[in-house]
């Protein structure tokens, strides 16, 4: 097709340079923002690195699940494994060969404050749309009666044989 528009003009070769120009263009604007997209991604994986704590569940590259029990100074942690029915046993190795974790970095933990607060804007803006201005009147009666519940002191447990005296003089 492009060769067929080239013979029919000899002498117009910019739309070959065009052309060329216009994929090259494309190309870089891809490798740029494919490059910022996993500078971000490695950023945010090392940040969930330094946030592991002792108590974290941890999935190394091998496939060992287990958790965290120390955090060494030398950029090693130990891992938990097993229960105390089949053995627990321990593994030290370096943070880099943790895979997922359940310790969370701070743009993780921003991340997902602006999602919530996000969410609560549109549930709000949905609740004005259908005509809610708060909760309704069955809520409140439920969060009050919560809240009475909460503030009455607890009574005594009957003890076997003061429930049978009530018993015989009823």
């Amino acid at each position: 097709m492009w060769s067929a528009l080239l013979e029919d003009a000899p002498n117009n070769n910019w739309v070959l340079y065009i052309f060329v120009g216009v994929i090259l263009v494309v190309f870089i604007a891809f490798m740029f923002f494919s490059g910022r997209k996993n500078k971000a991604r490695q950023q945010e994986y090392v940040e969930q690195l330094e946030a592991i704590r002792p108590g974290n569940k941890v999935k190394t590259v091998g496939g060992i699940c287990g958790i965290v029990a120390e955090v060494c100074d030398d950029n090693t942690v130990i891992i938990e494994t097993g229960t105390e029915k089949t053995g627990k046993s321990y593994v030290k190795m370096d943070k880099e060969f943790i895979a997922q974790t359940d310790a969370k970095g701070p743009t993780q933990l921003a991340r997902e404050e602006a999602e919530a607060k996000r969410k609560a804007e549109k549930e709000a803006k949905e609740a004005a749309k259908r005509g809610d201005f708060g909760p309704s009147k069955e809520a409140l009666a439920e969060e009050k009666a919560a809240e009475d519940k909460s503030e009455q002191p607890a009574e005594a447990p009957e003890t076997p044989e003061e429930s049978a005296d009530d018993k015989k003089n009823s």
